[in-house]
């Protein structure tokens, strides 16, 4: 792995894994050529109604979303280290984590025999740059961006001032995908987030049309964002709302309760 790879990627937190009253956890490996990409994956005990794909953000445990698997109690969760990143094998790009993505997307979709139209992608930081292109390429029921961003070569600039942007070789340019979003977007971010400013999460929608969903943590910060309370019910609220979407397409004329 290149430096400048090293520095962009980072190395993961180790993995939390609590103890789920309505999930059962296990790991998980996915063979994509030479490369093995290790996950986990959250299995709800009861019934289940969806799936979740989490993209966590740089040096952040993937297993972090973990934290609101109880108001997920329906829907299997699935993590998995990026390549090149913790036990997953192979070395990081832009290109390949993208498509690393869709595989581990298709495999949630075959594994839980749920269509993408039951599957939700969620991205935080970092990782909202391979959700926005992995949504660009498959419809899916909906995307959760947590301090998601236009482009990580604004995220660097906003830090270092000038900054020639053939330094960057994964650029992460989501403004150029999100117009191919079809699905409803739920935004999070901290109103004094320092490392990725509203200003950045803002441009990336300025010309996306979509049906878009705001939620701003008026204290929230870059690190620690997702410990707020107010998180885990946005999240809540905007899950319950695309499940009962699709209680209304597939029984229609009968009333949601």
């Amino acid at each position: 792995m290149s430096l400048r790879r090293k520095l962009l990627y980072g190395k993961p937190k180790a993995p939390i894994l609590p103890v789920a009253e309505h999930h059962q956890i296990r790991d998980f490996s996915i063979r994509i050529g030479a490369v093995t990409l290790h996950g986990w994956l959250a299995w709800p005990k009861g019934e289940t109604s969806g799936a979740i794909l989490y993209f966590n953000g740089r040096r952040e445990s993937p297993t972090t979303i973990f934290r609101f698997l109880g108001v997920m109690k329906h829907q299997v969760v699935a993590v998995f280290n990026y390549r090149g990143l913790g036990p997953s094998s192979g070395e990081p790009s832009e290109k390949k984590l993208v498509s690393d993505g869709l595989h581990v997307l298709d495999w949630l979709s075959a594994e839980t025999q749920l269509p993408l139209s039951s599957i939700v992608i969620v991205g935080r930081s970092l990782g909202s740059g391979i959700a926005v292109q992995v949504c660009a390429m498959r419809e899916t029921a909906g995307l959760i961006l947590i301090s998601p961003f236009d482009s990580l070569v604004n995220v660097i600039r906003r830090r270092l001032g000038f900054f020639p942007d053939f330094l960057l070789q994964d650029k992460f340019n989501s403004v150029q995908y999100i117009q191919k979003v079809s699905c409803k977007i739920l935004s999070i971010t901290g109103a004094y987030d320092t490392t990725i400013p509203t200003e950045l999460t803002d441009a990336l929608f300025q010309r996306w049309d979509g049906e878009l969903t705001e939620h701003e943590v008026p204290q929230g910060r870059h690190r620690g964002l997702l410990r707020h309370p107010c998180v885990e019910n946005a999240v809540a609220l905007f899950l319950d709302r695309l499940i009962d979407e699709q209680l209304v397409a597939r029984n229609p004329g009968e009333v949601v309760p």
